[in-house]
């Protein structure tokens, strides 16, 4: 039996300094679930490497597969924003706000983990949204009009945040409903 979620094409929007098990985890279980994760990297350097971290620690490098000024919300049917460094290197990249904002726009499933929120916010479509993220980052949601809760995972309308990797289980499982859910609301 196919899984709603079979053939979904999940664009993963990093830069250098990703949380490398903030990419793994939700990778490995849309992958399982016949998805398609496509490694979204800010520009032509990043087809060469995109360094990670895993905590304090360096992480393994990944190539981009694409770049985000050659993609569009249309190109994909969700987006997945890990946090790390990453995203406060990305999130003032023009085409990377472009980019969510066509998703956000679309209604397309949005999934930011930690201080991916940090992405949202500047691509300014945080106000008035209910998220969570990493605590450290709380001032920045509020500041930015959006309402911050200190709870694993928050779901507003197609975003669901995170606040990191001790809510993976409970994100990937908000992550798989929304996807399914999204996908019979398309049939």
């Amino acid at each position: 039996m196919q899984s709603g979620i079979d053939g979904k094409r999940i664009a993963a929007l990093i830069g250098d300094g990703f949380e490398e098990t903030e990419l793994a985890e939700p990778r490995r279980v849309l992958e399982e679930q016949g998805a398609i994760v496509t490694i979204v990297g800010v520009d032509d350097k990043a087809q060469l490497r995109i360094r990670s971290k895993r905590g304090m620690d360096d992480g393994q490098p990944l190539k981009a597969e694409e770049v985000v000024a050659d993609c569009t919300a249309e190109d994909f049917d969700a987006l997945l924003i890990p946090g790390g460094w990453s995203p406060d290197r990305i999130r003032s990249h023009r085409e990377v706000q472009r980019f969510v904002k066509e998703f956000d726009a679309a209604k397309k499933p949005m999934f930011a983990i930690g201080h991916g929120a940090q992405v949202l916010i500047s691509a300014q479509v945080a106000r008035g949204r209910t998220m969570t993220g990493s605590p450290s980052i709380s001032d920045d949601i509020r500041n930015a009009g959006g309402l911050f809760r200190d709870q694993p995972t928050v779901q507003d309308g197609h975003w669901i945040t995170t606040r990191g990797l001790g809510d993976m289980i409970l994100f990937n499982r908000a992550m798989l409903e929304k996807l399914s859910a999204s996908a019979t609301a398309v049939v």
